[in-house]
């Protein structure tokens, strides 16, 4: 592993010191094996020591740790990066990746491609395309365009942060209860080069035990890719063929295929370094462009990434 790990936090804390938190030992262990500051969640949970000033929090098991309301109180006078690997997969190996991802990302380019995407969005008249290899979307803009990304690379001193932030633009057709957007609309072609897919960590009863039918069938689209699906007015209307009646039961048939978020990574990253049959949170952001369905605070959230497709204006 390269100086990123210490880079990339330093970064983000403008020049603080900060420790990685993580729930798994195993991680930690991996982590200081490489010469990167780490302990565990344990001593602050237990009292036994204070939140310190910066803290990368790294879980792998939410089921190990309190709420994140709970988290937040303790760490309430801490800036607190979250890398939610979780999200995606509880394998280490998986989160060793990641955190290897991570270090070599130019945060501070990213935050300056997030602000030249936003620019272009605000500025376009009525509309924009997404398009590259297999991929050609066009995208009706509203009048108040509503965007989700991270214009700084450095938290406050008791600011709280996902950091997949940092790594995209991203824009939401369809609100929370499925209702879609008249105004922002995506309709076109999409090639899909890899898939994803999220559970949110207070996502309880029965959905929340669809994360590993979902998991499944995500493999199996990154096994069959690349796939060529068709986007009408919000909505997935053909192309994913037999994996059609696996992302509706687990996304919330609610959501009928209408696409939830629409967004362009600007995580760059060498294609040699990526590793599309991963399912990681780095990978979501690493480049392309990535509309999504489903909600995970309602059932599980898949991404389609189309990793050569770019944001286009007119």
């Amino acid at each position: 592993m390269r100086d990123g790990p210490l880079t990339n936090p330093g970064m983000v804390f403008a020049g603080r010191d900060g420790i990685v938190r993580t729930d798994e030992p195993g991680l930690a262990h991996w982590l200081t094996a490489h010469g990167v500051p780490v302990s565990t969640f344990d001593g602050v949970l237990d009292g036994g020591e204070p939140a310190p000033p910066g803290a990368v929090a790294v879980p792998l098991d939410y089921g190990r740790l309190p709420s994140r309301r709970a988290l937040r109180d303790l760490f309430s006078g801490s800036g607190v990066p979250w890398i939610p690997l979780a999200t995606f997969s509880a394998d280490p190996q998986v989160a060793g990746y990641g955190l290897e991802r991570f270090s070599e990302i130019d945060i501070a380019g990213r935050i300056a491609a997030n602000l030249r995407i936003i620019s272009q969005l605000l500025l376009a008249r009525e509309e924009v395309r997404m398009t590259g290899c297999g991929t050609d979307l066009a995208i009706l803009l509203p009048e108040q365009l509503q965007l989700s990304s991270r214009t700084r690379p450095e938290l406050l001193p008791d600011e709280y942060s996902t950091i997949g932030n940092h790594f995209e633009v991203a824009m939401s057709p369809t609100d929370l209860a499925g209702r879609v957007d008249a105004e922002l609309t995506v309709s076109g072609t999409l090639r899909i080069d890899s898939v994803l897919v999220a559970e949110h960590r207070e996502l309880t009863g029965a959905r929340a035990d669809r994360f590993r039918a979902a998991a499944e069938t995500a493999e199996a689209m990154r096994q069959s890719r690349p796939l060529s699906v068709e986007i009408r007015d919000n909505r997935f209307v053909d192309g994913f063929g037999p994996f059609t009646d696996g992302i509706h039961a687990t996304s919330g048939p609610e959501y009928r295929g209408a696409v939830t978020e629409v967004a362009v990574g600007t995580g760059v990253l060498s294609a040699d370094r990526v590793d599309r049959g991963l399912n990681c949170l780095l990978n979501e952001g690493a480049a392309g462009v990535r509309p999504g369905v489903g909600n995970g605070l309602t059932g599980m959230h898949f991404d389609f990434i189309s990793r050569e497709a770019r944001l286009d204006t007119l």
